[in-house]
C-alpha cells in the first residue's frame, strides 16, 4: 500500500513539473515582427470561433490555412521548433503575435495580452496567400 501512495505522488510531481515546464514554453518567442497570425485549419471550428472574435474586437490579424498551405505549415512547424516546443501535434488555431508562439487555441486575454495598440490600428500584411482582416 505504502508502493502505491508513493508512486502516485511520484506520477503527480512528474505531472506537475510538465505542466510547469509547458506553461513556460507558452510564451517563448520565434522571430520578431509586428504582425499577429493566425494558423488555422479550414474544417476547425475554434478557428472560426477565434476569427469571429478577433473581428468583433477590431484586432486585424492574418489567417493562413495550414492545411491548403504546405509551405505555411513548413513555417509553422519551424516557428514551433525555434520558439523552443518539441515536435508534436498542437491545437488549432495557433497564434504567432509580434513573434510570441502560442499554440491550442489561447484565450482571447493571452492573445490580447501580447497585442500593441499599433497593431490594433493597422493591417498586418498584403501577402497575396493570407487573408487578412
Amino acid at each position: 500500500m505504502l508502493k502505491i501512495a508513493f508512486l502516485i505522488i511520484l506520477a503527480f510531481g512528474a505531472f506537475n513539473a510538465y505542466q510547469n515546464k509547458f506553461s513556460a514554453n507558452q510564451h517563448r518567442s520565434a522571430q520578431t515582427h509586428n504582425q499577429l497570425i493566425m494558423y488555422s485549419l479550414t474544417t476547425c471550428g475554434y478557428c472560426k470561433k477565434k476569427a469571429r472574435e478577433l473581428r468583433a474586437e477590431n484586432i486585424p490579424f492574418i489567417e493562413y490555412f495550414i492545411d491548403k498551405d504546405k509551405k505555411r505549415m513548413q513555417e509553422l512547424n519551424n516557428k514551433l521548433q525555434q520558439a523552443g516546443y518539441k515536435p508534436k501535434s498542437y491545437g488549432t488555431p495557433i497564434f504567432d503575435v509580434h513573434g510570441t508562439m502560442l499554440p491550442n487555441n489561447p484565450k482571447m486575454s493571452l492573445i490580447k495580452s501580447y497585442l500593441t495598440e499599433d497593431l490594433r490600428t493597422k493591417c498586418c500584411s498584403s501577402s497575396p496567400n493570407a487573408h487578412a482582416y
